[in-house]
């Protein structure tokens, strides 16, 4: 009968650990006992003590887990409880006695999401793609270690994410996304709060947020009634709001109501604890000894904490850089928060601060080094105290050249430095871009010889040091070969100059500013004859309203033309000249159009494209192609009625080539290519001292 059949395979598993040594087969076979028999719960409960034994030999975390399973389940077996409580105290107090190092372990997930927030119990991952809410069991049937079948819970019509902003509700009812309202809509972002059990979701409409990505993070309290955001302040006009941190914390009822602020200064990044009761965010202050070269450490990010109907905050936490996050204990005992030390969002360190019973008061921090960077917010907190985090792979970024017929791509700068915009000189003979050379934290024009070597300054004469921008750089050469132009703003960073156009001497003269206001122009590019310069700017039609439009300035500085108009719909991503001069390519929806130079005639170029912000766009030398970045590969199309052909560059299929520029000839393409840097999720645990947890 069964019985007999669970002892057999009891004793096959007592012999795998204990004769042959093989604890993980030994720990697939014990499992399996507890699944198949747990009507049998003598077997069951030594089976689930021998597991305890083999984790324990192997120095894992879940033989605590599983000896508390013991003691906390079969209380009617008095000798299996006395011998898990044995082990657990002997093994706690070894564990009191050994300085503790957190445990990092990797969910396999096959579709590779590169962002999600865990469900309220620990057991599921919701994340976002292709259009849609997905949810997506952690611990599958194969392994704990590989997640199960991912289900498609909603369709969310303009659903956008970018490294978690997206929440649960500590009930586990209710899932808030951006998306859903209307893709045109100038008012704000829309949220939509999805019912997981099912149903029609509620819209809320959220004031304008501001251009940082980190200004979108979202917080559901635990029942899904209230959302709690980050805004450019209500009420003021939106000239008046140039600070880049210039924002407070709102809540707003999801049923519908208005934006009640809880927060007194600039904050960002909210998140509700898991009774509701207080809000947690990072609240922005300058700093004293900021480094005028670089705009980017004006501002620290401490974290605060205050009452959700409102209140006076608190600050709980001072830091030297900024805290990104946070994410409370399910007991509301600890928050963890991700900590940048340096001037961008990449983070390699949890601090994990001890809550006073009032949440008004902090000790510690305790802190996790993670392995890799991590650009996502935390995912959440189980409730056996894992932290959820997404790790970046190892990253590889170059420039390459390759054959505009495909082929086997060489690469010619050396890895790292995030060498972007590659750009061929006139004569074919050398590559620039943008980048960071050495160890100096500091951007720079760079080039290389164009058959490969090491970077070398471009020299730029000029009091301020110029950074050219990402995506909108521009940094194109001059049809004679003299000059590049960018756009770039200056540091020390003044935020009523924006980012402008500038044209700057490869002999190391100074630069010449083109415009000059609070705006960020953006893709400059040349005439063909050099005389002129085209660039995209925002057409401001009010104070709250406005689109995309193309510029033309002259080369040497001057009158500004405007050649589109709102019905041109010109979209993120850069713009090209024709070779003859008379056109200007531009991205457009789902298409590639041109508008003429003087009289602004448009028409659609190559149509079914994908193209974003990051996009570029090139004509061939002779005019007779195109060619376009999007979604990390690079196509060409030929203008005599081919089809799009993607460039084959030899590279691995996980290559994602971005940036590129035809030689002057013609013959090949310089572009900038990584391999890995994506999103892997891990939980971590064993990160609280014993006594604490």
């Amino acid at each position: 009968g069964q019985e007999q059949q669970a002892e057999r395979l009891l004793s096959k598993a007592i012999y795998q650990e204990e004769v042959d040594g093989e604890l993980d087969e030994a720990i697939k076979t014990y499992r399996l006992i507890v699944q198949q028999y747990p009507s049998n719960r003598k077997v069951t409960a030594e089976a689930l003590l021998h597991m305890g034994m083999c984790y324990e030999k192997l120095g894992l975390k879940e033989a605590q887990k599983t000896y508390r399973r013991v003691i906390d389940d079969y209380p009617e077996l008095a000798d299996a409880v006395s011998m898990a409580r044995d082990r657990l105290a002997r093994l706690e107090q070894a564990l009191t006695n050994v300085s503790r190092k957190p445990t990092f372990r990797k969910i396999k997930i096959a579709s590779n999401p590169q962002n999600g927030v865990l469900s309220p119990n620990g057991n599921e991952l919701a994340f976002m793609s292709d259009g849609a809410v997905w949810v997506i069991p952690l611990h599958g049937k194969v392994d704990p270690d590989i997640a199960g079948e991912p289900v498609r819970l909603a369709d969310v019509p303009g659903i956008w994410d970018a490294s978690g902003m997206m929440t649960w509700s500590a009930d586990g009812n209710w899932i808030a996304v951006y998306g859903g309202g209307h893709p045109d809509s100038d008012e704000g972002s829309v949220v939509s709060v999805i019912p997981v059990a099912g149903g029609k979701p509620r819209l809320v409409q959220l004031p304008e947020q501001g251009g940082h990505l980190w200004s979108y993070r979202l917080s559901l309290s635990p029942n899904g009634q209230m959302l709690a955001f980050s805004a450019l302040e209500l009420g003021k006009p939106r000239g008046e709001v140039i600070e880049s941190h210039n924002r407070y914390i709102y809540t707003i009822p999801t049923e519908g109501g208005k934006p009640k602020k809880v927060s007194s200064d600039w904050a960002r990044l909210p998140s509700f604890s898991s009774d509701g009761e207080f809000i947690a965010y990072a609240g922005y202050r300058e700093r004293d000894d900021w480094p005028k070269s670089n705009e980017h450490l004006r501002y620290d990010g401490d974290l605060w904490v205050v009452a959700s109907v409102g209140g006076n905050p608190v600050k709980i936490a001072n830091v030297d850089g900024r805290l990104r996050g946070p994410v409370w204990s399910p007991d509301r005992k600890y928050i963890a928060v991700h900590l940048e030390p340096g001037k961008n969002n990449d983070s390699k360190e949890i601090l994990v601060y001890e809550l006073s019973p009032d949440a008004f008061s902090a000790g510690g921090p305790e802190r996790i080094e993670l392995p890799r960077s991590s650009w996502n917010m935390l995912a959440g907190w189980t409730p056996d105290d894992e932290l959820g985090v997404f790790i970046q792979t190892h990253e590889h970024s170059a420039i390459y050249t390759v054959s505009v017929c495909g082929g086997k791509a060489v690469q010619v700068t050396p890895e790292g430095g995030w060498p972007y915009y590659p750009r061929w000189s006139q004569d074919g003979e050398r590559i620039y871009f943008r980048g960071f050379n050495g160890d100096e934290d500091k951007v720079m024009t760079l080039y290389v010889p164009a058959v490969g070597g090491d970077p070398i300054e471009v020299p730029v004469r000029f009091e301020r040091w110029l950074v050219s921008i990402v995506p909108g750089g521009g940094l194109n050469v001059s049809p004679d070969g003299k000059m590049i132009v960018v756009s770039a703003y200056q540091e020390p960073y003044d935020p009523k100059e924006g980012a402008d156009i500038w044209t700057i001497p490869l002999d190391g003269t100074p630069p010449t500013r083109l415009t000059n206001d609070e705006t960020y122009e953006g893709y400059p590019c040349w005439s063909p004859d050099g005389r002129s310069v085209a660039f995209t700017d925002r057409h401001e039609k009010s104070k709250d309203d406005g689109f995309q439009a193309i510029y033309v300035i002259p080369a040497e500085g001057g009158e500004i033309r405007q050649i589109s108009s709102e019905t041109d719909s010109v979209a993120g991503g850069a713009i090209d000249y024709s070779p003859d001069g008379k056109r200007i390519a531009y991205f457009s929806g789902d298409a590639i159009n041109t508008i003429t130079v003087e009289d602004s005639q448009s028409k659609v170029l190559v149509a079914d494209i994908r193209s974003g912000r990051h996009s570029q766009l090139a004509y061939s030398p002779d005019g007779s192609k195109i060619a376009h970045n999007a979604e990390g590969k690079i196509w060409i199309t030929s203008l005599a009625g081919g089809e799009l052909q993607e460039l084959n560059t030899g590279l691995s299929k996980e290559a994602k080539n971005s940036e590129f520029s035809w030689s002057p000839d013609g013959e090949k393409i310089a572009f900038f290519s990584t391999i890995g840097g994506d999103a892997e999720f891990w939980l971590i645990s064993d990160f609280l001292p014993h006594d604490k947890k």
